[in-house]
């Protein structure tokens, strides 16, 4: 095996010299360098990745725990968050199976989580007493106990605000919500139900459950896995057998909406001509089905390279916020009907 003392010994300089000049620190003179670099070619050099993150106590790897790998959503935002960190000098790694005891052994400089109630988790897991730096995504769930690691919020509250803005725009005037998780046990902590709650109950009054499809008695839980595309097939039935009269759904994520989508073209209701439906999150793979699926984006290239900028500042020891905020915002499709056109009389 080559070592740096062949390369030295090739070069002509000492041990040192060619420590410095393949860790970029330290002066080497231009002609040791370039020497030093041609030995490195001849010899075929390559330094030890491991001696050298031990040495040096960096790594330049950062993880992503995302629990949910079946989740459009955080496959996208890992794949946005790798590019980033691929531009910055750090590889991104997926882990996906949370386990304290190998997270505090595993070489690697830092970790975002996938959102703040796996944040919370996480910090429980790991204790007060053990220190790496973690970076959480946010989405509008309110942060009480989460100490020393920074959220990179986009509130979904806002999002189904401006989902709603935007159906009533196209000429809805009753819109349901459908949610994987039971809405009204849920609906003091989750910013979804919250916003459609206090947006629809003066609307609907008493009448708000029989726009409400839900799951009652889930509840969401920290590193599950979620098969939203199933679950909003199975709303999508419960939505058949209420009759409900609703002309619009605004649903809790884009695979959820997906999902009642395929149900409701294999019981032959057309979207958006006979039903409008309205994601959130706003990934990539809903240009892939027809109909183009509407939705609110939570921003999510914007959220990645947020999130992988306030760890790697953590990490290279500069000044940290604690909270950033990002702005959801409507990307339209064709999966909602407009129905604000007035017949013109003749």
């Amino acid at each position: 095996m080559i070592t740096r003392e062949d390369v030295a010994k090739r070069a002509g300089v000492s041990v040192s010299a060619v420590s410095r000049a393949m860790n970029h620190r330290g002066y080497v003179a231009k002609d040791k360098k370039e020497a030093i670099y041609k030995a490195v070619e001849e010899l075929g050099y390559r330094p030890n990745p491991l001696s050298h993150s031990l040495k040096n106590r960096q790594t330049y790897q950062l993880c992503f725990f995302g629990a949910d790998i079946y989740n459009s959503f955080y496959m996208e935002l890992f794949n946005y968050m790798s590019d980033y960190a691929a531009e910055r000098g750090y590889t991104m790694f997926l882990f996906s199976e949370f386990n304290e005891e190998r997270v505090k052994t595993m070489l690697m400089d830092g970790m975002i989580v996938e959102n703040d109630t796996v944040a919370e988790k996480v910090q429980t897991l790991l204790g007060e007493q053990f220190f790496m730096p973690i970076v959480t995504a946010s989405y509008g769930s309110p942060i009480v106990s989460l100490k020393r690691i920074p959220y990179v919020d986009v509130d979904t509250h806002d999002a189904v605000e401006i989902g709603l803005a935007y159906l009533k725009k196209m000429g809805h005037k009753k819109t349901a919500f459908a949610t994987p998780y039971d809405f009204f046990g849920d609906s003091r902590v989750n910013p979804r139900h919250v916003a459609f709650g206090n947006q629809m109950r003066p609307v609907y009054g008493k009448r708000l459950k029989d726009y409400v499809i839900d799951n009652t008695g889930k509840a969401r839980l920290p590193f599950a896995r979620e098969n939203f595309f199933e679950e909003g097939m199975n709303c999508a039935d419960q939505f058949l057998a209420r009759n409900c009269d609703a002309t619009a759904v605004i649903c809790f994520n884009d695979e959820f909406a997906l999902g009642m989508i395929r149900r409701f073209e294999q019981m032959g209701i057309r979207i958006p001509d006979a039903l409008s439906i309205l994601g959130i999150d706003g990934i990539e793979n809903r240009k892939y089905v027809t109909p183009f699926l509407s939705s609110v984006s939570l921003n999510i290239k914007e959220q990645a390279e947020c999130c992988v900028s306030t760890l790697l500042d953590m990490i290279e020891g500069r000044r940290v916020t604690f909270f950033n905020s990002l702005k959801p915002y409507l990307v339209e499709g064709n999966s909602v009907r407009d129905l604000s056109m007035k017949t013109i009389k003749r």
